[in-house]
C-alpha cells in the first residue's frame, strides 16, 4: 500500500512510500481510508519548525497524519463495529495511567502519543488502531464529514467543554481558518446571538463562507473587530489564529467577566496588560485537543451540524500529491483540503 512518511527531522523529507498492509492487532479495528484532513500542524511536520521539534519525537520513518476516516474491514470478535461501518478516528493515545488519564484528560498526558507525530498515521491507505480510538458516524450522516471529525472535536472541546457559551451570548472568534470557523458553527448551534469571526485580506473566502453560515465576518485590515461589536464588547472570545499580537488587544474586546478561551498555538511572545482582567474579571481558559469524552459528545452534536462542517471542504488530493496538498494549505488557500488514498 502507499504512505506518506517523514523520513528525518529535517525540512522537507516526506516521501510517498510504499510499505505492506497493517495486520489486525488484538484489540484493534483494521481501517480502509477514505479520507485524510491536512492542518497546520502538518504544515510544520512538513518544514519541521522548532514548535514540532518540542511536541513530537517520533521514530523515523513516520506514517503523517491526525485528521482521517474510513470504513472498517475487520473489527473484533463482539464489536458493535461491524465491516462496512464508516467511522473516524481518535489519533490522541493517552498512556492510561498517569494522574491525567485517571482524571479523563489524556490530552495532558506526559506520554500522549498522536498518531501521525508520534507514531503512524493516517495518509496512507490502511490503518489498524485500538477499538477505543474508533467512533462510528450517527445513522444518517453524511459519510464525507468523517474526516473533519478531528478538527470538529478541537472545536467541540473548546465551546463546549472548556469555555461554554450560554445561548444569547455574544462571542468574538479571532482567525479563519478551518478551526475557527467551526468554533463559529458550534457557537451559533449553542445559541449565540451573533458571532463575529476576524480575518485578513487572505481570508476573503473563508471570511465570505463565515457570511454564508450566519457570522459576521471582519476583515481586520479593513475595519475593527471592536466597531463590529459594539461598545459593549463580546461575552466570550475564542483565540484560533496564535498570533501574538492579537493578546493586546482581546481583553478590550471583553464585557465584563467575559471569557478568552486559548485555542490558536502562539509560536513567538504575547504580551498584554494584566490589569483590565483583573478589573473586568475576565476568565482566560486554554483549550487543547481533545479527550475521550469530547468524541462522544461530538457524535451527538454532529447529526445538527453535518452539513455546516461540511461546507468546509473545498479541495481534494490524491496521494501522490501531498505537496501540492500542503503548499495550499500553506498558502491559506480555500479552507478544508482533504488527501483521498
Amino acid at each position: 500500500m502507499k504512505a506518506v512518511v517523514k523520513e528525518a527531522p529535517r525540512d522537507g523529507c516526506m516521501a510517498l512510500v510504499a510499505r505492506p498492509e497493517p495486520r489486525r492487532g488484538a484489540g484493534e479495528v483494521l481501517i480502509r481510508i477514505t479520507a485524510a484532513g491536512i492542518c497546520g500542524t502538518d504544515v510544520a511536520i512538513w518544514h519541521w519548525h522548532e514548535a514540532v521539534v518540542g511536541q513530537y519525537a517520533p521514530s523515523f520513518p513516520v506514517v503523517v497524519g491526525h485528521e482521517f476516516a474510513g470504513v472498517v474491514v475487520e473489527a473484533p470478535e463482539g464489536s458493535d463495529l461491524s465491516p462496512g461501518t464508516v467511522v473516524g478516528v481518535n489519533p490522541q493515545i493517552g498512556c492510561g495511567t498517569c494522574r491525567y488519564c485517571g482524571l479523563g484528560r489524556p490530552t495532558l498526558c506526559d506520554d500522549r502519543r498522536m498518531m501521525g507525530g508520534h507514531i503512524d498515521g493516517g495518509w496512507t491507505e490502511m490503518v489498524s488502531v485500538p477499538e477505543a480510538q474508533v467512533f462510528a458516524l450517527p445513522e444518517g450522516v453524511d459519510p464525507a464529514v468523517a474526516p473533519l471529525l478531528e478538527p470538529m472535536a478541537v472545536a467541540v472541546h473548546a465551546v463546549m467543554e472548556q469555555v461554554p457559551l450560554r445561548a444569547g451570548e455574544d462571542a468574538l472568534v479571532i482567525g479563519a481558518g478551518p478551526i475557527g470557523l467551526l468554533c463559529g458553527i458550534l457557537a451559533l448551534e449553542a445559541g449565540a446571538a451573533r458571532v463575529v469571526i476576524t480575518g485578513v485580506g487572505a481570508d476573503a473566502g473563508r471570511l465570505a463562507l463565515a457570511r454564508e453560515l450566519g457570522m459576521e465576518p471582519v476583515d481586520v485590515e479593513q475595519a475593527s473587530a471592536a466597531e463590529a461589536l459594539g461598545p459593549e464588547g463580546a461575552d466570550v472570545i475564542y483565540e484560533t489564529s496564535g498570533n501574538a499580537a492579537v493578546a493586546a488587544e482581546f481583553l478590550h474586546l471583553l464585557r465584563k467577566a467575559g471569557r478568552i478561551g486559548l485555542i490558536g498555538l502562539c509560536h513567538g511572545p504575547a504580551t498584554f496588560v494584566t490589569t483590565p482582567a483583573v478589573l473586568k474579571e475576565i476568565q482566560l481558559t486554554g483549550s487543547r485537543a481533545y479527550n475521550d469524552p469530547t468524541w462522544r459528545l461530538v457524535m451527538k452534536i454532529l447529526p445538527k451540524v453535518a452539513p455546516q462542517v461540511l461546507r468546509l471542504v473545498t479541495h481534494r488530493f490524491p496521494l501522490d500529491r501531498f505537496e501540492d496538498a500542503l503548499k495550499a494549505v500553506a498558502a491559506r488557500e480555500g479552507v478544508k483540503i482533504l488527501l483521498e488514498p
